[in-house]
This record gives C-alpha cells, structure tokens and sequence, in this order.
C-alpha cells in the first residue's frame, strides 16, 4: 500500500494535575512500546500494548483518548493488510472524533479510513474521505498534512491508472511541502512521482 498511514497527533490543553501527568507519562511509555512493536513487526505485542492505553483512556472517560487509542489499533491492522478490522475501528473512531470537535484527530482517522478503503474496493469513499481531509487541513493551515492528503489523492489516482489527475495531485503536493519546509515529505513525494512513469510500463 502506498498511501502515508498516520499515526494520532500529541494533543494540546490545559495545565494537567499529578493524576492525569501521571496517565499521559503511562501513556505515552505504552505507545513509544507499541510502536517499538510495530516496528519489529510483533503485530499481536503491539495490539495487546495499544488495548492496554485504550483501558486507561476508558478508565479516564476521555473520549478523544478512546479515539486515539482505536485510530492507533486500527494502524495496527493497517500495517497487516486487515483492512475491514482497521476500518471497523477507524469509523467509531472518527465518530468520536467529530463529535468531540478534534479536526486534527479527525483528519488523521479519515486518512486512515480512505487507504482501507481504497484497499476493500471502496475508491469513491476512500476519495471522498481523503477530500474532506484536505478541506479540514486547508482550514487548519496544517501544510504538511495538506501535502501528505494530496500525495495520497495522487497515489488513489495512480492505482487507477489515471496518470494525468495523479501527476496534478502529487505536483500540488510538492509545491506545499516546499511551502511548509519539509524536506522529508518532499522526498517521499518525489518517489511517488517517480513511480509514476514505472507503471506507465
């Protein structure tokens, strides 16, 4: 798969008490291991790691915590080619999220959803759910995940053999990443570009 998978963002907010320093401090040593996990491709550590953060947001009752833990399951099954099961998840995910009035998360899940779209057949959804991302990343003024929607715009459109809408798409992406500043996102969207004439052949 070459769409750019996303992992959930650090959220900002209020100054925390001892308590919730505590959780976040739990928390994030959890998900520093899943990922270690991931990494190591020890799929089923991970999942078990990931659970545990997801019982402690449950715990806490916070609902953008749930979302994230799902969301960061769901890449779990992403990353194992389980597109259903990451969808399942992904979709309450972004229920939460919207709900909850987080856009970061939010277009991070539906990024997320449109590559196991794409994956389970569904590319008129996986479209539609990477161009709401987009919009909500426009108004944001989030560059980088703008460069990163349209690079995945432009990979949807190269898996359907439209060449023409995929070099536009990844071409924007280019000129946004520039504007951001990010050197790797440039690069991994000159790949992508690069690609493009191989599966001319």
């Amino acid at each position: 798969m070459n769409e750019e998978l996303e992992s959930t963002a650090e959220v900002q907010g209020n100054p925390p008490d001892e308590e919730q320093t505590a959780r976040e401090e739990k928390i994030a040593a959890l998900t520093k291991t899943a990922r270690e996990q991931m990494a190591k491709k020890s799929w089923e550590d991970a999942l078990k790691t990931y659970a545990q953060v997801l019982t402690i947001q449950q715990q806490a009752e916070d609902r953008v915590g749930i979302a994230k833990a799902k969301n960061d399951m769901a890449s779990v099954y992403l990353a194992q080619r389980e597109w259903q099961q990451a969808l399942d998840l992904l979709e309450h995910s972004r229920e939460i999220l919207t709900k909850a009035g987080d856009p970061e998360q939010e277009s991070v899940a539906l990024n997320n959803m449109a590559a196991a779209q794409y994956e389970l057949g569904d590319w008129k959804q996986a479209l539609e759910h990477y161009e709401t991302a987009l919009s909500i990343r426009h108004e944001m003024d989030d560059q980088v995940g703008v460069a990163k929607t349209l690079r995945n715009i432009g990979m949807l459109y190269a898996k359907q053999r439209n060449m023409m809408k995929a070099k536009i798409y990844l071409n924007r992406a280019v000129a946004v990443a520039k504007r951001a500043k990010s050197p790797q996102m440039i690069k991994v969207i000159r790949k992508s570009l690069s690609q493009l004439g191989k599966r001319r052949r």
